[in-house]
């Protein structure tokens, strides 16, 4: 039978030091390792809860032992899952070290305390590390482990106390084989760095360029990992010391085609595991419409993708759930998906949309976010077998965040929690999600190199060993107690390891790389600026002025895999665009303002949002305020004058409707005004709109209108083809005579402009339209709500309007006329393949000249331009 053969060290596991051998019954492990080994052979083996669910064991024991006098009294009443987390860290760093759960009756009130919670701990919270060795080191005094040898890397006296105890029952042998056996000027700095480490001072080295040594520095990391990926043998006899910044450069040896080294960083904003908060984050009241849109743009979503796309759509343009326009959606929703499958995700919608909220001051029941997460873990659970290893991997990380939330809250239950705050269960979250879940597409590959992520690990010799990003590490900081605190644990048994020891320790792990190399030492150093490793400071002090050459310089000079590149300007913006000779533009059959507009005054613009038929993305994201109060105000006046009753409602019936259908519109498409902190924005456009719409009112009373229709479709023709549109409000008086009356939010200073200048291009269309469908001219007018403010080219059928005469004595019939001289000028334009890019960064020239008799030009505001960027950059 095989016999096991263990190399063991701090800093083993997880870790590829090792070179691959022909022989079985080899590992090399660390800590959690070797005791998941110990454990199997000892039959120890036991299903281990998630960290959560023993932060919430401790708090139980924590607020079972609370009272005012208890140092810890006031931060549990803050914070009890924060509490409960740091002190149980502590307990298992003591525990670890060989605290057995006591301390002297004169100890210092905080040790005092934690053996107090212990008492109830040492049986009530699921074991620890140190725990656990101590019940292995129990097995190993009746009972013999199945080890041959174990080679210990590092230091018996540097290991924690436990596991000093359960090795001094195996077959141990401390070997520290790495002497430095480098030629050249590298076998020169391991001799100096071996005499440092003994406390000698030698002679200072002059540097060398024999090749052995090599320090190179860039800019920037990307150059570097851009070089690196190039230039890094492919062989076993290579090993690299990648630190925390590792998945970069495995990001760039994927892109030079090179094997990944496995470098894969854990982050807890791997899509899986984003799901759990943002449908928890959907559970109070007020609703987040952000994190409701976040929740239903994810590319892991647990409703149907065409229903949540729809829903997203419509949220980021009114925030809200109900009313008519959400219904509408819902239909068709419903007709997409067919009879057969519409129930289903009608169900969907209901389970993680429509559910009922909690306010955030009562908090949220814990049996309802149980329910929540364990929907969300069957979701998971059926997707554990996608043909995608990728994407099978992600739901598994996600199946055992829910896994482990489920048993988190379960624990509440048990112990009699039965609500949560938004602030705990948020805590809660953090808990879980810990240290996150590692990239499934970073595993290494065929080929790949050794490869370590801390210094400590190398044991073995290698012919190359590269330092990549030598940056500073993270350094042993100060405990946490007093000194005598301290000294009272070490009286019970804890033997905490003191920060200067850990110091010493870490000065001689950071030397293991470079005792490792035999042919040549590699050392990246990371861009100026930032803080280098303790370990280049000291080469630095042992070597007369070291050469650092830069990445930047090697790279100009070429090499293997390097192409130079010639940098090449973006696009400049120029005025005029020719289309090919063999290419041309038809003109549409139908406008409207909105296209005429493009057409007319930026003709680029035109040419791709229509012939070239191209689309801004589908991402959906929040809209900007001032658009979403724009559509609320209209919305509102609409639901008004689409009344029968509209024009009979005395004030006292309007202001009880007002109040009413302003309440109901909030709620079903402006939701994000009753976040908290934006109680004065909603009051302040609340004021507003009611002073406007009550003008509005006096004003269609003064006028004596009769009729007033809301969006009144339009349609007609021009000498381009059809054109239709939607006019705000059309008015009729007693006389019959009409009024175009266009709505907008705000501008009243632009609007009155436009009047003034005769340039009203939207009034003017909309006047035509309804001129000719009832063969008499309207009168046009804006009225501008933010302002209460109406603004009319006469005042033939507005009475009390405030009139605004053009300047040049012209009306709206002549900027008709003037309008489709426009059009045809720009028509013959298009016919011939030219397209005007009328834009900041271009200058007009005589082409860009209007006719005498058409329209002056006006620069389209570019915030609404989707295709600015393809027109090129200014200078």
């Amino acid at each position: 039978m095989t016999g096991l053969h263990i190399t063991f060290g701090l800093y083993l596991d997880g870790q590829r030091t090792e070179k691959a051998r022909n022989a079985l019954g080899h590992a090399a492990v660390g800590p959690m390792g070797l005791l998941q080994i110990l454990e199997d052979q000892l039959g120890l083996t036991a299903i281990l809860p998630a960290h959560a669910e023993r932060v919430i064991q401790y708090r139980d024991c924590l607020r079972r032992c609370d009272r005012a006098d208890r140092f810890f009294h006031q931060s549990f009443a803050t914070d009890p899952l924060g509490t409960a987390a740091t002190l149980l860290e502590w307990r298992d760093q003591w525990s670890l070290h060989g605290w057995n759960g006591q301390v002297a009756a004169d100890a210092p009130l905080r040790l005092v305390d934690m053996a107090d919670v212990e008492v109830l701990a040492a049986v009530s919270v699921s074991p620890n590390v140190g725990q656990r060795l101590r019940r292995v080191s129990e097995q190993l005094t009746v009972r013999q482990a199945r080890i041959d040898s174990l080679r210990c890397i590092d230091p018996l006296a540097t290991l924690p106390l436990t596991w000093q105890t359960v090795l001094a029952k195996l077959p141990v042998k401390v070997e520290q084989n790495l002497q430095g056996a480098g030629h050249g000027f590298l076998g020169e700095l391991q001799q100096q760095l071996k005499l440092a480490k003994s406390g000698l001072k030698g002679n200072v080295l002059k540097w060398r360029d024999d090749g052995s040594v090599l320090v190179v520095q860039s800019e920037t990391e990307c150059i570097a990992a851009s070089w690196l990926s190039v230039h890094l043998p492919d062989e076993a006899e290579t090993l690299l010391v990648a630190g925390e910044a590792g998945a970069v450069l495995d990001g760039y040896l994927a892109s030079a085609n090179q094997a990944r080294l496995g470098l894969k960083a854990s982050s807890s904003c791997r899509p899986a595991l984003q799901v759990l908060p943002m449908a928890l984050a959907l559970l109070w009241d007020p609703l987040d419409y952000g994190a409701l849109l976040q929740f239903l743009t994810h590319p892991i979503c647990p409703i149907r993708s065409m229903a949540r796309r729809k829903l997203a759509e419509k949220i980021a343009d009114a925030p809200g759930v109900g009313g008519e326009r959400w219904q509408n959606v819902l239909n068709e929703i419903a007709e997409y998906y067919g009879p057969e499958q519409a129930e289903a995700v009608r169900a969907q919608i209901t389970s993680w949309v429509e559910h009922r909220r909690f306010p955030l001051e009562e908090g949220v029941p814990v049996e309802v976010v149980l329910e929540r997460v364990r929907n969300l873990q069957r979701f998971f659970r059926h997707r554990l077998g996608d043909e995608d290893v990728a994407a099978q991997l992600a739901f598994q990380a996600g199946y055992a965040q829910c896994s482990a939330f489920c048993e988190a809250l379960d624990e509440l239950l048990r112990q009699g929690e039965f609500s949560l705050r938004q602030r705990q269960l948020q805590k809660l979250v953090m808990q879980v999600v810990g240290a996150g879940a590692l990239n499934p597409l970073g595993d290494a590959e065929v080929g790949a190199c050794l490869v370590t992520r801390y210094p400590g690990a190398v044991f073995e010799q290698s012919r190359r060993v590269i330092w990549w990003q030598m940056g500073m590490p993270v350094l042993p900081s100060n405990l946490p107690w007093s000194n005598q605190e301290v000294q009272s644990l070490a009286h019970a048994g804890c033997q905490l390891p003191a920060v200067g020891d850990q110091l010493d320790q870490a000065a001689v792990e950071w030397i293991r790389p470079v005792m490792a190399a035999t042919d040549q030492l590699v050392l990246v150093l990371p861009p100026p600026g930032r803080e280098v490793h303790p370990l280049w400071q000291m080469i630095c002090s042992l070597v007369d002025e070291p050469v650092i050459q830069p990445l930047e310089r090697l790279i100009e000079q070429g090499g293997q895999g390097m192409v130079p590149l010639k940098n090449i300007r973006l696009p400049s913006r120029k005025r005029w665009w020719s289309l090919p000779e063999d290419v041309s533009v038809e003109l549409r059959a139908k406008e409207s303002f909105s296209s005429l507009e493009s057409m007319l005054f930026n003709p680029y613009q035109w040419l791709l949002k229509y012939p070239a038929d191209l689309r801004p993305s589908r991402s959906i994201t929040q809209g900007h305020s001032f658009r979403m109060l724009g559509n609320l105000a209209h919305a509102l006046v609409e639901r008004y004058y689409r009344r029968s009753d509209a024009l009979q409602m005395d004030d006292a019936q309007f202001a009880q409707w007002f109040d009413e259908e302003f309440r109901t519109l909030i709620m079903q498409e402006g939701a994000t005004l009753l976040a908290p902190g934006k109680r004065a924005e909603l009051e302040t456009f609340r004021r507003r709109l009611e002073n406007a719409m009550v003008s509005l009112r006096k004003l269609v009373e003064s006028s004596g209108i009769v009729d007033v229709i809301p969006e009144q479709p339009l349609s007609g023709t021009f000498p381009g083809g059809a054109l239709a549109g939607y006019a705000d409000l059309v008015m009729t008086n007693q006389q019959g005579a009409r009024a175009v009356v266009d709505m907008k939010w705000a501008g009243a200073t632009k609007y009155r402009g436009k009047l003034k200048a005769n340039q009203h291009l939207q009034l003017a269309v909309y006047a035509e339209l309804l001129r000719q469908d009832t063969k008499a001219a309207p009168s046009v007018a804006y009225f501008i709500l933010d302002r209460a403010l109406c603004l009319a080219a006469d005042d033939h059928v507005l009475q009390g309007a405030d009139v605004v005469n053009s300047a040049d004595g012209e009306d709206t019939a002549q900027l008709w006329r003037r309008f489709i001289n426009t059009w045809r000028w720009r028509a013959k334009q298009i016919q011939e393949g030219l397209f005007e890019v009328a834009m900041d960064g271009t200058e007009p020239d005589e082409d860009s000249t209007p006719p005498d008799n058409g329209l002056a030009m006006e620069y389209l505001n570019e915030a609404y331009n989707d295709y600015r960027t393809l027109a090129g950059w200014s200078n």
